[in-house]
């Protein structure tokens, strides 16, 4: 499963490969993009990236935003909160220790940033990914909040590659 510390190696190449313009080797960040409706479940998910074999390489979570395609209107008693999570089939952990609540209102067409506690947080989370693990958005919804099953979502998650043997 995903570790809070680097693989071996993760990083020291990185920035002589970028400076050395060798973006198009694959080393750098690579945004994820998934575009999905919601639901009207207590409690739902949606896979965005599932991590491939090691002999691709490695990849550390670094940011994700969420935006949505229509308002969504909830107060502190009925809202969605959303974490980025990562795990495997049966066991996922949050990636950020707040998660984004519509109790704040959810504007069409702006970006929010989920929480994610990587290396550089007092306490960091398994944001390097192992192989076969899973990054998914979780839904999780208190009171009766706004109805997602029509609303168009776009999450981008920015992903920190390193190619096999760096």
């Amino acid at each position: 499963m995903a570790t809070t510390t680097a693989p071996t190696g993760f990083g020291r190449p990185i920035w002589s490969a970028i400076k050395g313009g060798n973006q198009i080797h694959g080393v750098g960040l690579i945004p994820v993009t998934m575009l999905f409706k919601g639901s009207d479940d207590d409690f739902q998910t949606a896979a965005i990236f599932q991590c491939p074999p090691s002999t691709v390489g490695s990849f550390k979570v670094e940011a994700a935003t969420i935006s949505f395609g229509t308002a969504v209107n909830d107060d502190a008693s009925n809202r969605w909160d959303i974490q980025l999570q990562v795990g495997t089939v049966s066991t996922f952990e949050d990636l950020g220790g707040t998660a984004l609540s519509s109790a704040t209102d959810f504007a069409v067409h702006t970006s929010y940033s989920l929480d994610i506690d990587g290396p550089e947080a007092a306490t960091p989370l398994k944001v390097f990914l192992a192989p076969g693990d899973i990054l998914r958005l979780d839904f999780d919804e208190t009171g009766t909040a706004d109805d997602l099953s029509a609303v168009q979502m776009t999450v981008t998650v920015w992903l920190r590659h390193s190619p096999p043997g760096r």
